[in-house]
């Protein structure tokens, strides 16, 4: 199979996290912007030269766009890298009746239809890889370039093994805890992402810090709406064909795959790759997902877009 590349084991990852080269060297502030699309406010941060080729970053379910901070600034010197908190996430508006697949799906395609964004790159983390399945293969066909999957596959409810990671996210994510202190949330961070590929001290503090809000009582809480969980609680058994979605997707496609993954299981990364033999495909040492945020990661991602 084509373009399959492995990073190296848990000491080499280990040697990323001293490497002088590393890319939290290179950050740089980015810019803070708000659209509102379908009656709901969306912030996202943008990096990168405005004139450049777009790069649309979409996260997982309970996470939001400041989670690419690392591989924006890694590939702003080449890119116009624009990273959306999805609604009830991050700084955007929490409004309950975008929480469904359907409406973020919506929200994405106005918000490249807002930005005025055309032969762009997609990349979607886990909730947002399923999502750029449905919008690439669909009302995006005609302005993403290249798609980027990061530790995610179509239809994940259909896999016994995925199941298991959807619960175990589900379980943290319905009553989150709040602390007096900072670093308590820290630590709780670092305890239910302990499967995140490898992170420095300062990088598990960017991520707290930007992870975090204050309650009514002043303690500190992630920054999500526990009710995003509703839908999949709920389920959606009259969903479309993913499988069909993937099969009908022309343009060249990148699979990141976290290689103890309980939400994309090798089985069906199999699948994909049967399905597209000319996949693009990385293998990290890690559970779910890969945090982006070293060169080992970053690069082949720079490789295949290029």
């Amino acid at each position: 199979m084509k373009g399959w590349r492995n990073q190296a084991a848990s000491a080499r990852a280990g040697q990323a996290l001293r490497d002088p080269r590393r890319i939290v060297r290179a950050m740089t502030a980015p810019t803070h912007r708000y659209v509102t699309l379908d009656g709901t406010e969306i912030h996202y941060t943008e990096w990168g030269d405005p004139d450049a080729t777009p790069l649309v970053c979409v996260h997982g379910l309970s996470r939001h766009g400041r989670d690419f901070d690392p591989l924006a600034a890694a590939l702003a010197d080449e890119y116009r890298v624009l990273c959306p908190d999805m609604p009830g996430r991050g700084e955007s508006e929490w409004d309950p009746d975008q929480y469904d697949g359907a409406s973020l799906s919506a929200i994405i395609v106005g918000f490249f239809e807002e930005l005025g964004l055309t032969d762009a790159h997609y990349l979607g983390l886990s909730m947002g890889g399923q999502l750029g399945i449905g919008v690439v293969a669909g009302p995006l066909a005609d302005r993403v370039r290249r798609l980027v999957l990061v530790d995610i596959g179509p239809d994940p409810d259909d896999d016994d093994t995925a199941d298991e990671g959807v619960q175990r996210i589900i379980d943290y994510l319905t009553n989150p805890p709040a602390f007096d202190a900072l670093t308590e949330l820290e630590a709780y961070f670092r305890d239910v992402y302990d499967t995140f590929s490898p992170m420095t001290d300062a990088e598990w503090r960017r991520l707290t810090r930007t992870s975090a809000r204050r309650t009514e009582d002043g303690q500190f809480a992630p920054n999500y709406d526990t009710r995003i969980v509703e839908p999949l609680l709920l389920g959606d058994s009259d969903g479309p064909d993913q499988w069909a979605q993937f099969d009908a997707i022309d343009q060249p496609v990148m699979t990141v795959k976290a290689e103890h993954s309980d939400i994309l299981s090798d089985a069906t990364f199999a699948e994909m790759r049967e399905r597209k033999p000319d996949m693009e495909t990385l293998g990290v040492d890690c559970g779910h997902a890969p945090a982006l945020n070293v060169p080992e990661q970053t690069e082949p991602i720079r490789e295949f877009l290029d």
